[in-house]
Protein backbone atom coordinates (compact mmCIF):
# COMPACT_ATOMS: atom_id res chain seq x y z
CA UNK A 1 0.00 0.00 0.00
CA UNK A 2 0.87 3.63 -0.39
CA UNK A 3 -0.31 5.08 2.94
CA UNK A 4 -0.70 8.78 3.65
CA UNK A 5 -0.59 10.14 7.21
CA UNK A 6 -2.33 13.49 7.61
CA UNK A 7 -1.49 15.57 10.67
CA UNK A 8 -0.71 19.16 11.65
CA UNK A 9 2.89 18.43 12.71
CA UNK A 10 4.85 15.26 12.06
CA UNK A 11 6.68 15.27 15.40
CA UNK A 12 6.78 11.89 17.20
CA UNK A 13 8.63 13.42 20.15
CA UNK A 14 5.49 15.31 21.15
CA UNK A 15 3.93 12.05 22.33
CA UNK A 16 0.23 11.24 22.16
CA UNK A 17 -1.28 11.02 18.68
CA UNK A 18 1.98 12.05 17.01
CA UNK A 19 3.87 9.22 18.67
CA UNK A 20 1.15 6.67 17.86
CA UNK A 21 1.06 7.69 14.20
CA UNK A 22 4.84 7.44 13.98
CA UNK A 23 4.72 3.97 15.56
CA UNK A 24 2.17 2.85 12.97
CA UNK A 25 4.12 4.47 10.12
CA UNK A 26 7.34 2.72 11.17
CA UNK A 27 5.50 -0.59 11.48
CA UNK A 28 3.98 -0.25 8.00
CA UNK A 29 7.33 0.74 6.48
CA UNK A 30 8.90 -2.32 8.08
CA UNK A 31 6.18 -4.44 6.50
CA UNK A 32 7.02 -3.15 3.03
CA UNK A 33 4.37 -0.46 2.61
CA UNK A 34 5.18 3.00 1.25
CA UNK A 35 4.68 5.59 3.97
CA UNK A 36 4.08 9.28 3.23
CA UNK A 37 3.47 12.01 5.82
CA UNK A 38 1.62 15.23 5.02
CA UNK A 39 1.97 18.04 7.56
CA UNK A 40 2.84 21.69 7.96
CA UNK A 41 6.20 20.79 9.48
CA UNK A 42 8.10 17.99 11.13
CA UNK A 43 10.24 14.95 10.65
CA UNK A 44 9.54 11.27 11.18
CA UNK A 45 9.16 7.90 9.44
CA UNK A 46 8.49 7.82 5.70
CA UNK A 47 8.61 10.47 3.00
CA UNK A 48 7.67 13.90 4.32
CA UNK A 49 5.53 16.26 2.23
CA UNK A 50 5.33 19.81 3.61
CA UNK A 51 1.89 21.37 3.23
CA UNK A 52 1.52 25.13 3.48
CA UNK A 53 -1.00 26.23 6.10
CA UNK A 54 -3.57 28.43 4.30
CA UNK A 55 -4.37 31.85 5.71
CA UNK A 56 -7.86 32.59 6.97
CA UNK A 57 -9.59 35.15 9.15
CA UNK A 58 -10.72 32.81 11.95
CA UNK A 59 -9.27 29.75 13.65
CA UNK A 60 -12.18 27.61 12.48
CA UNK A 61 -11.68 28.71 8.88
CA UNK A 62 -7.94 28.01 9.15
CA UNK A 63 -8.60 24.50 10.46
CA UNK A 64 -10.99 23.74 7.61
CA UNK A 65 -8.58 25.13 5.03
CA UNK A 66 -5.64 23.14 6.41
CA UNK A 67 -7.73 19.97 6.35
CA UNK A 68 -8.59 20.55 2.70
CA UNK A 69 -4.93 21.20 1.86
CA UNK A 70 -3.76 18.00 3.58
CA UNK A 71 -6.35 15.86 1.82
CA UNK A 72 -5.59 17.43 -1.57
CA UNK A 73 -1.85 16.81 -1.13
CA UNK A 74 -2.41 13.14 -0.28
CA UNK A 75 -4.71 12.69 -3.26
CA UNK A 76 -2.23 14.34 -5.62
CA UNK A 77 0.46 12.00 -4.29
CA UNK A 78 -1.62 8.98 -5.24
CA UNK A 79 -2.08 7.45 -1.79
CA UNK A 80 -4.12 4.25 -1.74
CA UNK A 81 -5.38 4.91 1.77
CA UNK A 82 -5.14 7.78 4.26
CA UNK A 83 -4.95 7.99 8.05
CA UNK A 84 -5.86 11.10 10.03
CA UNK A 85 -6.00 12.04 13.69
CA UNK A 86 -7.21 15.61 13.17
CA UNK A 87 -10.52 16.84 11.80
CA UNK A 88 -10.46 16.53 8.01
CA UNK A 89 -13.01 16.94 5.20
CA UNK A 90 -12.58 13.22 4.41
CA UNK A 91 -10.21 10.38 5.27
CA UNK A 92 -10.14 6.60 4.97
CA UNK A 93 -9.21 5.83 8.58
CA UNK A 94 -10.05 8.42 11.21
CA UNK A 95 -8.07 7.72 14.41
CA UNK A 96 -9.24 10.29 17.00
CA UNK A 97 -6.81 9.96 19.92
CA UNK A 98 -8.75 12.57 21.83
CA UNK A 99 -12.02 10.71 21.33
CA UNK A 100 -15.21 12.73 20.96
CA UNK A 101 -14.37 16.42 20.79
CA UNK A 102 -17.36 17.27 22.99
CA UNK A 103 -16.15 14.84 25.66
CA UNK A 104 -12.60 16.19 25.43
CA UNK A 105 -13.86 19.76 25.78
CA UNK A 106 -15.97 18.76 28.78
CA UNK A 107 -12.92 17.15 30.42
CA UNK A 108 -10.81 20.29 29.98
CA UNK A 109 -13.54 22.52 31.42
CA UNK A 110 -14.00 20.18 34.42
CA UNK A 111 -10.24 20.20 35.05
CA UNK A 112 -10.18 24.01 35.02
CA UNK A 113 -13.13 24.15 37.42
CA UNK A 114 -11.76 21.40 39.65
CA UNK A 115 -15.10 19.58 39.70
CA UNK A 116 -17.35 17.52 37.48
CA UNK A 117 -19.65 19.85 35.54
CA UNK A 118 -23.01 18.96 34.02
CA UNK A 119 -22.59 18.35 30.31
CA UNK A 120 -25.20 21.02 29.64
CA UNK A 121 -22.93 23.68 31.18
CA UNK A 122 -20.15 23.10 28.66
CA UNK A 123 -20.91 24.77 25.34
CA UNK A 124 -18.76 24.78 22.24
CA UNK A 125 -17.83 28.24 20.98
CA UNK A 126 -15.50 29.61 18.35
CA UNK A 127 -13.10 27.06 16.89
CA UNK A 128 -14.60 24.29 19.04
CA UNK A 129 -17.90 24.69 17.22
CA UNK A 130 -16.03 24.25 13.94
CA UNK A 131 -14.29 21.13 15.29
CA UNK A 132 -17.65 19.61 16.25
CA UNK A 133 -19.08 20.34 12.81
CA UNK A 134 -16.10 18.69 11.12
CA UNK A 135 -16.28 15.72 13.48
CA UNK A 136 -19.97 15.19 12.75
CA UNK A 137 -19.30 15.24 9.00
CA UNK A 138 -16.47 12.73 9.40
CA UNK A 139 -18.16 10.33 11.80
CA UNK A 140 -21.91 10.69 11.33
CA UNK A 141 -21.74 11.92 7.75
CA UNK A 142 -19.57 9.05 6.55
CA UNK A 143 -16.63 11.08 5.30
CA UNK A 144 -14.43 8.77 7.37
CA UNK A 145 -14.77 5.26 6.02
CA UNK A 146 -13.65 3.72 9.30
CA UNK A 147 -13.18 5.19 12.78
CA UNK A 148 -10.59 3.45 14.97
CA UNK A 149 -11.45 3.85 18.67
CA UNK A 150 -8.46 3.81 21.03
CA UNK A 151 -10.53 2.52 23.96
CA UNK A 152 -13.96 1.25 24.89
CA UNK A 153 -14.58 4.67 26.44
CA UNK A 154 -14.10 6.38 23.07
CA UNK A 155 -16.20 3.81 21.24
CA UNK A 156 -19.11 4.27 23.67
CA UNK A 157 -19.03 8.07 23.52
CA UNK A 158 -18.86 8.18 19.71
CA UNK A 159 -21.64 5.60 19.40
CA UNK A 160 -23.80 7.66 21.77
CA UNK A 161 -23.12 10.91 19.90
CA UNK A 162 -23.33 9.51 16.36
CA UNK A 163 -25.72 6.58 16.20
CA UNK A 164 -25.52 6.47 12.41
CA UNK A 165 -21.80 5.67 12.56
CA UNK A 166 -21.94 2.55 14.73
CA UNK A 167 -21.20 0.15 11.85
CA UNK A 168 -18.05 2.10 10.92
CA UNK A 169 -16.65 2.22 14.45
CA UNK A 170 -13.99 -0.35 15.23
CA UNK A 171 -12.35 -0.92 18.60
CA UNK A 172 -8.55 -1.01 18.41
CA UNK A 173 -7.29 -0.44 21.98
CA UNK A 174 -3.92 1.27 22.17
CA UNK A 175 -1.05 -1.12 22.80
CA UNK A 176 2.26 -0.89 24.60
CA UNK A 177 5.77 -2.12 23.87
CA UNK A 178 5.83 -4.97 26.37
CA UNK A 179 9.50 -5.72 25.67
CA UNK A 180 10.64 -2.22 26.58
CA UNK A 181 8.28 -1.84 29.52
CA UNK A 182 9.02 -4.88 31.66
CA UNK A 183 9.53 -5.61 35.40
CA UNK A 184 13.15 -6.57 34.73
CA UNK A 185 13.83 -2.88 34.10
CA UNK A 186 13.41 -2.24 37.83
CA UNK A 187 16.97 -3.48 38.33
CA UNK A 188 18.31 -1.53 35.36
CA UNK A 189 16.83 1.77 34.21
CA UNK A 190 14.62 1.99 37.27
CA UNK A 191 17.54 1.55 39.67
CA UNK A 192 19.57 4.17 37.76
CA UNK A 193 16.77 6.72 38.00
CA UNK A 194 16.30 6.12 41.72
CA UNK A 195 20.05 6.59 42.21
CA UNK A 196 19.89 9.90 40.33
CA UNK A 197 17.05 10.94 42.65
CA UNK A 198 19.05 9.78 45.70
CA UNK A 199 16.31 7.37 46.74
CA UNK A 200 17.04 4.11 48.52
CA UNK A 201 15.21 0.95 47.51
CA UNK A 202 12.86 1.07 50.49
CA UNK A 203 11.45 4.55 49.92
CA UNK A 204 8.08 4.35 48.10
CA UNK A 205 8.20 6.38 44.91
CA UNK A 206 4.97 7.73 43.46
CA UNK A 207 5.02 8.88 39.84
CA UNK A 208 2.86 11.31 37.87
CA UNK A 209 3.47 12.03 34.17
CA UNK A 210 1.71 14.56 31.92
CA UNK A 211 2.35 17.42 29.55
CA UNK A 212 -0.88 18.98 30.80
CA UNK A 213 -0.75 18.57 34.59
CA UNK A 214 -4.08 20.30 35.28
CA UNK A 215 -6.03 18.09 32.88
CA UNK A 216 -4.37 14.95 34.23
CA UNK A 217 -5.11 15.82 37.86
CA UNK A 218 -1.89 17.02 39.45
CA UNK A 219 -3.62 19.66 41.65
CA UNK A 220 -5.79 16.93 43.18
CA UNK A 221 -2.75 14.70 43.70
CA UNK A 222 -0.87 17.44 45.54
CA UNK A 223 -3.93 18.07 47.70
CA UNK A 224 -4.19 14.38 48.53
CA UNK A 225 -0.50 14.04 49.40
CA UNK A 226 -0.58 17.12 51.62
CA UNK A 227 -2.69 15.03 54.02
CA UNK A 228 -0.34 12.02 53.98
CA UNK A 229 2.89 13.54 55.20
CA UNK A 230 3.07 11.23 58.20
CA UNK A 231 3.71 8.36 55.78
CA UNK A 232 6.97 7.69 53.89
CA UNK A 233 6.82 8.53 50.18
CA UNK A 234 8.40 10.64 47.49
CA UNK A 235 6.71 12.03 44.36
CA UNK A 236 8.28 12.35 40.92
CA UNK A 237 6.36 14.60 38.53
CA UNK A 238 7.44 14.20 34.90
CA UNK A 239 6.52 16.19 31.83
CA UNK A 240 5.44 19.76 32.73
CA UNK A 241 6.94 22.50 30.60
CA UNK A 242 7.31 24.68 33.71
CA UNK A 243 8.75 22.46 36.48
CA UNK A 244 9.49 25.39 38.82
CA UNK A 245 5.86 26.44 38.84
CA UNK A 246 4.70 23.00 39.96
CA UNK A 247 7.43 22.73 42.56
CA UNK A 248 6.12 26.00 43.99
CA UNK A 249 2.55 24.67 43.95
CA UNK A 250 3.66 21.59 45.88
CA UNK A 251 5.23 23.82 48.53
CA UNK A 252 2.12 26.01 48.59
CA UNK A 253 0.08 22.87 49.31
CA UNK A 254 2.21 22.39 52.40
CA UNK A 255 4.40 19.58 51.08
CA UNK A 256 8.04 19.64 52.16
CA UNK A 257 10.35 20.52 49.23
CA UNK A 258 12.45 17.35 49.56
CA UNK A 259 9.42 15.14 48.98
CA UNK A 260 8.61 16.28 45.41
CA UNK A 261 10.81 16.40 42.32
CA UNK A 262 9.47 17.96 39.12
CA UNK A 263 11.32 17.29 35.87
CA UNK A 264 10.42 18.36 32.35
CA UNK A 265 11.77 15.14 30.84
CA UNK A 266 12.05 11.63 32.26
CA UNK A 267 12.70 8.55 30.12
CA UNK A 268 9.34 6.68 30.14
CA UNK A 269 10.78 3.18 30.71
CA UNK A 270 12.81 4.40 33.68
CA UNK A 271 9.80 6.21 35.13
CA UNK A 272 7.56 3.14 34.93
CA UNK A 273 10.27 0.88 36.36
CA UNK A 274 11.54 3.14 39.14
CA UNK A 275 8.12 3.93 40.59
CA UNK A 276 6.20 1.82 43.07
CA UNK A 277 2.86 3.41 42.21
CA UNK A 278 1.76 5.53 39.25
CA UNK A 279 -0.98 8.03 40.10
CA UNK A 280 -2.99 9.35 37.15
CA UNK A 281 -6.14 11.05 38.52
CA UNK A 282 -7.10 12.40 35.12
CA UNK A 283 -10.16 14.43 34.21
CA UNK A 284 -9.95 13.21 30.64
CA UNK A 285 -7.78 10.71 28.80
CA UNK A 286 -9.14 8.88 25.77
CA UNK A 287 -6.70 6.09 26.54
CA UNK A 288 -3.74 6.90 28.81
CA UNK A 289 -0.45 5.45 27.63
CA UNK A 290 1.20 6.15 30.98
CA UNK A 291 -1.26 3.70 32.56
CA UNK A 292 -0.46 0.94 30.08
CA UNK A 293 3.30 1.50 30.39
CA UNK A 294 3.14 1.27 34.17
CA UNK A 295 1.10 -1.92 34.12
CA UNK A 296 3.47 -3.50 31.59
CA UNK A 297 6.36 -2.71 33.96
CA UNK A 298 4.50 -4.39 36.81
CA UNK A 299 3.70 -1.10 38.54
CA UNK A 300 0.17 -0.66 39.96
CA UNK A 301 -1.85 2.41 39.00
CA UNK A 302 -4.40 4.70 40.57
CA UNK A 303 -6.49 6.40 37.90
CA UNK A 304 -10.08 7.45 37.23
CA UNK A 305 -13.00 6.22 35.19
CA UNK A 306 -12.28 9.19 32.90
CA UNK A 307 -9.26 7.32 31.47
CA UNK A 308 -9.88 4.85 28.68
CA UNK A 309 -6.99 2.68 29.87
CA UNK A 310 -8.78 2.19 33.20
CA UNK A 311 -10.56 -0.72 31.53
CA UNK A 312 -7.29 -2.67 31.75
CA UNK A 313 -7.36 -2.53 35.57
CA UNK A 314 -9.25 -5.75 36.10
CA UNK A 315 -8.98 -6.05 39.89
CA UNK A 316 -8.01 -4.18 43.05
CA UNK A 317 -4.81 -6.24 43.17
CA UNK A 318 -3.36 -4.34 40.20
CA UNK A 319 -4.79 -0.85 40.59
CA UNK A 320 -7.58 1.45 41.71
CA UNK A 321 -10.13 3.28 39.55
CA UNK A 322 -11.80 6.30 41.14
CA UNK A 323 -15.14 7.66 39.94
CA UNK A 324 -14.57 11.38 40.57
CA UNK A 325 -11.22 13.04 39.71
CA UNK A 326 -12.09 15.88 42.07
CA UNK A 327 -12.63 13.68 45.14
CA UNK A 328 -9.38 14.41 46.96
CA UNK A 329 -10.40 12.43 50.03
CA UNK A 330 -11.00 9.29 47.94
CA UNK A 331 -7.67 9.77 46.19
CA UNK A 332 -5.92 10.19 49.55
CA UNK A 333 -7.48 6.96 50.86
CA UNK A 334 -6.46 5.06 47.73
CA UNK A 335 -2.84 6.24 48.00
CA UNK A 336 -2.73 5.37 51.70
CA UNK A 337 -4.06 1.88 50.98
CA UNK A 338 -1.42 1.28 48.32
CA UNK A 339 1.35 2.59 50.56
CA UNK A 340 0.26 0.02 53.13
CA UNK A 341 0.31 -2.68 50.43
CA UNK A 342 3.85 -1.65 49.51
CA UNK A 343 4.96 -1.82 53.14
CA UNK A 344 3.50 -5.33 53.32
CA UNK A 345 5.66 -6.50 50.41
CA UNK A 346 3.15 -6.28 47.55
CA UNK A 347 2.11 -6.15 44.82
CA UNK A 348 2.66 -9.23 42.65
CA UNK A 349 4.31 -7.52 39.66
CA UNK A 350 3.78 -10.47 37.34
CA UNK A 351 0.05 -10.31 38.10
CA UNK A 352 0.00 -6.58 37.39
CA UNK A 353 1.71 -7.13 34.05
CA UNK A 354 -0.59 -10.02 33.14
CA UNK A 355 -3.64 -7.75 32.81
CA UNK A 356 -2.18 -6.41 29.56
CA UNK A 357 -2.41 -9.71 27.72
CA UNK A 358 -3.45 -9.00 24.13
CA UNK A 359 -2.42 -5.34 24.23
CA UNK A 360 1.14 -5.81 23.05
CA UNK A 361 2.49 -3.38 20.48
CA UNK A 362 2.60 -5.95 17.67
CA UNK A 363 -1.04 -6.99 18.16
CA UNK A 364 -2.17 -3.37 18.19
CA UNK A 365 -0.29 -2.29 15.06
CA UNK A 366 -1.18 -5.46 13.13
CA UNK A 367 -4.87 -4.77 13.79
CA UNK A 368 -4.54 -1.28 12.33
CA UNK A 369 -2.62 -2.61 9.32
CA UNK A 370 -5.42 -5.11 8.67
CA UNK A 371 -8.01 -2.31 8.62
CA UNK A 372 -5.91 -0.29 6.16
CA UNK A 373 -5.41 -3.31 3.89
CA UNK A 374 -9.16 -3.87 3.82
CA UNK A 375 -9.85 -0.24 3.02
CA UNK A 376 -7.24 -0.22 0.25
CA UNK A 377 -8.71 -3.41 -1.23
CA UNK A 378 -12.26 -2.03 -1.21
CA UNK A 379 -12.00 1.66 -2.18
CA UNK A 380 -15.74 1.95 -2.82
CA UNK A 381 -16.82 0.91 0.68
Amino acid sequence: MRVGFLIDRWQPGRGGAERAMADLAAWLAGRGHAVHAFAVEGQGPGVFHPVRAPRALTRGARERALGQALVAAAEESGCDVTVGVRHLPRVDLYWPHGGSHAAALHGRRCASAGRLLPVSEVRARGRHRAFLEMERALVEGGRARRVACVSGLVMRELAAAYAGAIERLVLVPDGVDAERFHPRERERSGARLRAELHLDREMPLLAFSARNPVLKGLPALLGALAGLQELPWRLLVAGPKDPARWARRARAAGIAPDRVRVLAEVEPVALAAASDLVVHPTWRDACGLVVLEALAAGTPVITTARAGAAEAIASEEVGTVLDDPGDIAALRRAIATWLQTLRSGGPDRSAVRAVLGGRERETWLAALEAILLDLAAHPSL
